[in-house]
């Protein structure tokens, strides 16, 4: 009963303390996010352009690793300013809710001075625990603090499906490393704080963590469990209240339902800022709460200079300013707000079937799939094809056979005749494995245009890309079908001898934004992917499709974003959601809002 009537206690002093953080936590945020990631994203695309490396992704580190040591060397001193900037935020942050704690005011410049003093004492021990801390711990473990900086540190969702579509035992293994991360991160959370605010040394604030958090692990759980749920409950409270409001009016008083829609987005921004706030400074919070109710957080540091903070003076010349600033402010946000919620993307995207499938109807990549699938009228068939032993094609997705077959071979160890042999099983459904030259027969039966995948493998023949463009050019155009594939060299290959061929590059994440490519679209998983992705790619002239999307969330998430194609394994949601987004209501848009955050 202690720790719940002291967690209920914090959480309300927590919650009444917030005008008092929104100074530093805006003031950072708004550096990091409109001068420094642009910044960082500017100097990461220099360095790769004057490398001469147009993408980064995992089948080219080899190569910077080997060949590029002047870009690697780049890459990372950018990681490490990364790094320094994220402790650069914490010290910043942790200082401010301490100061607030201790009723001590400062001025932002005295803030920012002690912040640079404690910049100077970062050791490579520090720098690589930070490293362990913040990049590893706390963004697994589910504690990580709202910055900018690590927005992209996240596993994308096709991991989380492997994850959990896989055997029981992995997702067991995966639950334990999870709750093994919270437990450590928890243990070792005051160890930056102690090296902050008492200049400890690694090792003795290492210890001095574990020591005080032995008896304590279960409180400060029960802290992050009840602020964290206060915010995410103030909050949903919130968007539920303003969009059902929405709806009301639109039912009620349609003439003024821009109106009101408009006011409603302002809302849900100032809201989606609170929220930006309270999840900021929560970990900073519990930390130095903790401290201060277990009687150890530090008196203030024999470092800090004190100075008097001047009272502000507001002339008439100031209030005029402030008034003027204020009132251009908001017209600024509502005609932003006018233009999202009337510009938001209605085009219709191409719907693609993620191999073929829709809905567990049978084996992928199989005809007998196909042909289920082709009458849901997809706009494209995804599948996947790879090179035999014997330099034939087969259309196959995984790189070992055994997941539907129990066979333990690779496709480039057997002939396409062998192939062939091979019964699968998936979804209760029984099918063989069929050579490409089939599919796409049946496909242009059935008048269903492809989106050929190529999966390349380090087993493959130098020829794989002229073979295939000897064997089916004629035919891929003739049909328009369209090629995609995750290997960069591969799509520049077939542009360059076939530039009439419409070729797509696979990206698995976004790191840095569209890559330099002679591809004609771009196909990213959905979870990574953003407005200002697909923005980019639109203004290079390229198209987005959006993989792999399975609710219908995301698919109105994902239309509202603007991409062009939708691949998906449910093709009955995803007509039914186009024909229903036809008829988006603001309500709708301001929803997706919320959900993609704009």
């Amino acid at each position: 009963m202690k720790y719940l009537k002291n967690s209920l206690i914090n959480t309300r002093d927590f919650l009444q303390s917030t005008q008092a953080y929104f100074r530093d936590v805006l003031l950072m945020h708004g550096l990091i996010l409109f001068i420094v990631l642009p910044l960082l994203g500017s100097t990461t695309r220099f360095i790769l352009r004057k490398g001469a490396i147009d993408y980064l992704s995992y089948d080219n580190l080899s190569i910077i690793l080997t060949r590029h040591p002047g870009v690697l060397t780049s890459l990372l001193l950018v990681l490490l300013s990364v790094l320094i900037l994220v402790f650069f935020e914490f010290t910043f942050l942790l200082l401010s809710v301490y100061f607030i704690k201790k009723k001590q005011p400062v001025s932002l410049q005295q803030l920012l001075r002690m912040t640079l003093l404690q910049m100077k004492k970062i050791r490579p021990i520090t720098v690589l625990f930070f490293l362990f801390y913040f990049l590893l711990i706390l963004p697994i473990g589910g504690l990580s603090f709202n910055s900018d900086l690590l927005s992209k540190i996240k596993i994308p969702a096709f991991i989380m499906d492997f994850i959990f579509e896989n055997r029981v035992i992995v997702i067991v293994g995966f639950a334990m490393g999870y709750l093994f991360l919270i437990y450590l991160g928890i243990r070792v959370i005051f160890a930056l704080p102690e090296m902050i605010l008492r200049d400890r040394r690694f090792r003795a604030s290492i210890k001095e963590s574990w020591r005080v958090t032995r008896s304590r692990f279960f409180a400060i759980i029960g802290q992050f469990v009840f602020i964290g749920g206060i915010i995410i409950l103030l909050t949903s409270v919130i968007f539920i209240l303003v969009i059902f409001a929405q709806g009301l009016f639109e039912q009620f008083l349609p003439d003024y339902a821009l109106a009101s829609a408009v006011f409603a987005m302002t809302l849900l921004q100032a809201t989606l800022l609170l929220n930006i706030v309270l999840s900021t400074v929560g970990i900073f919070y519990i930390i130095v709460d903790f401290m201060d109710d277990e009687g150890f957080l530090p008196d203030i540091p024999d470092w800090f200079y004190l100075e008097p903070v001047r009272k502000r003076k507001y002339t008439t010349v100031k209030i005029g300013l402030l008034l003027l600033l204020t009132i251009l402010f908001g017209i600024g946000v509502g005609l932003y707000n006018t233009v999202y919620l009337t510009n938001a993307s209605t085009i219709r995207p191409v719907t693609v079937s993620h191999r073929g499938v829709s809905n567990r109807n049978g084996v992928q990549n199989t005809l007998t799939a196909l042909r289920e699938t082709a009458k849901l009228t997809p706009d494209y068939v995804e599948m996947d094809v790879q090179e035999t032993k014997d330099h034939q094609f087969v259309v196959y997705h995984d790189f070992n056979l055994k997941a539907l077959s129990g066979i333990n071979k690779k496709p480039q160890e057997l002939t396409l005749k062998e192939l062939q042999a091979i019964e699968l099983t998936e979804n209760g459904k029984k099918a063989f494995i069929v050579s490409f030259d089939d599919y796409l027969a049946e496909a242009n039966r059935l008048n269903q245009k492809l989106v050929i995948e190529i999966k390349t493998t380090r087993f493959d023949s130098p020829e794989l890309v002229n073979n295939f463009i000897k064997k089916y050019e004629k035919d891929i155009l003739t049909h328009h079908h369209l090629i995609q594939s995750l290997t960069y060299q591969t799509v520049a290959d077939l542009k360059t001898v076939v530039p009439a061929f419409k070729v797509g590059y696979i990206l698995p994440f976004n790191i840095v934004g569209p890559p330099v490519t002679s591809a004609d679209f771009l196909t990213m998983e959905y979870s990574t992917i953003n407005r200002n992705f697909i923005d980019s790619a639109h203004a290079d002239g390229k198209k987005v499709f959006a993989w792999t999307v399975n609710d219908k969330d995301a698919m109105n998430r994902m239309m509202f974003y603007g991409v062009d194609g939708l691949v998906t394994d449910q093709m009955d949601l995803l007509n039914q959601t186009i024909h229903s987004s036809e008829e988006t209501t603001y309500s709708d848009k301001l929803v997706n809002f919320v959900l993609g955050v704009g």
